[in-house]
């Protein structure tokens, strides 16, 4: 049946409403931003700080580094605090012929290092949230604060961080701020994380703590006979000595530990090192190579 010309300029608008109105709609709907958030305020008042580390850090620590850690640690706790036992009695008995041995260098003692330990300074912060510094406090949860002045997501690459109080608030809680998602097919996550713990105990690595769980386990019969030497090498220290609150955690140290964030069946936390903050580009080449050879 013929259309005569009213009909063919009705079918004529019509497509043109259709083609404008395709053309105007997005390709897709836009992804919202994926949690957990960091809320970002500016605040008055001076920076809250602690004096002992979070409840839970030195577990947190030991579960992300390779399980023989929790032995190494305790052998070279247990030889610091020897070190320092025949320093002390040497100084006190020079006359008998110790003087020699006090006057060699000592061994780096591991209770006088323990804040500057990669993986216990990692931990520490990654528990500390919510983080305050001068001027500026950082929560953590799974959604935005909506009183915060600023809101950023987890994992957001430091080029896309907007402002400079973003860049503050990451550097507050520098290391999740500063963390690596890795997402690989679930059956190749143990190897991954075999891999990049392979890298965490090199002098000049960047990575400080690696997760393939959220949550986990220590031995217990071995985490027995680290807060006994904890508990040992206390001992010989002096009440007010700087060390004292990281001792005293080791000597609490519990088996369980937890991240306070998930972490899907395909995912790898990788945490950096404080000191590697300035060159986090060879962070990401250690995951890559990393990654590269699965």
């Amino acid at each position: 049946m013929d259309r005569g010309p009213g009909a063919q300029a009705l079918t004529r608008v019509l497509g043109l409403v259709g083609f404008f109105a395709i053309a105007s709609s997005p390709a897709c709907p836009k992804a919202e931003p994926r949690g957990p958030f960091l809320s970002i305020s500016s605040r008055e008042g001076a920076a809250t700080t602690r004096s002992a580390p979070p409840p839970g850090s030195i577990a947190l620590a030991l579960g992300g580094l390779p399980a023989e850690e929790l032995t190494r640690l305790r052998q070279r706790l247990e030889e610091s605090t020897d070190a320092a036992v025949r320093r002390g009695a040497a100084t006190l008995l020079d006359r008998l012929g110790l003087a020699e041995d006090a006057e060699a260098p000592p061994p780096d003692p591991l209770h006088q290092a323990l804040p500057e330990l990669p993986a216990l300074t990692a931990a520490a912060n990654v528990l500390g949230a919510p983080w305050s510094g001068p001027g500026l406090s950082v929560e953590l949860g799974p959604d935005c604060n909506a009183a915060a002045s600023r809101c950023v997501p987890l994992f957001v690459p430091a080029a896309d961080r907007g402002d400079a109080l973003v860049r503050r608030g990451c550097a507050l809680a520098w290391s999740l701020g500063n963390a690596t998602l890795v997402r690989v097919p679930a059956g190749a996550r143990a190897a991954l994380v075999r891999s990049l713990r392979a890298a965490q105990t090199r002098p000049s690595g960047t990575i400080a703590l690696v997760f393939g769980e959220p949550r986990g386990v220590l031995d217990e019969a071995e985490l027995d006979l680290l807060r006994e030497q904890a508990r040992r090498a206390r001992s010989h220290l002096a009440p007010d000595a700087p060390e004292r609150p990281w001792l005293d955690a080791l000597g609490a140290a519990r088996a369980g530990w937890e991240l306070p964030i998930a972490l899907g069946d395909d995912e790898v936390l990788v945490i950096p090192r404080l000191s590697a903050l300035a060159r986090l580009r060879d962070l990401h080449s250690e995951v890559e190579l990393a990654k590269t050879s699965l």
